[in-house]
């Protein structure tokens, strides 16, 4: 798996100094949209978008009402460097 997270959030708390306050003290930067999945025996980050649905549905009275629903996508691909996140089965097996 590629260090794009870790790599990027060093480079924005190298960075952020001079875009706030002077004498900010303590400050840490970390990039949101992220997962951790376990699975196979492995543990990994990967890239998530969350995204919102709106529909209505019809109560008992036969009255729509409105709904929403929060959902996310994750990412198959780095979207810094383009490395593939999952590994192929192809290539576990080689």
């Amino acid at each position: 798996m590629c260090e794009c997270k870790q790599k990027n959030e060093q480079r924005l708390q190298e960075a952020l100094p001079e875009q706030l306050p002077a004498g900010a003290k303590n400050i840490e930067a970390r990039l949101q949209g992220y997962a951790l999945l376990f699975g196979d025996g492995e543990m990994s980050y990967r890239q998530v978008m969350p995204f919102e649905i709106t529909y209505q549905l019809a109560n008992r009275d036969g009255v729509l009402k409105d709904k929403k629903k929060v959902m996310s996508l994750t990412a198959n691909f780095c979207m810094f460097c383009g490395q593939k996140f999952i590994k192929e089965e192809s290539q576990e097996a080689a």
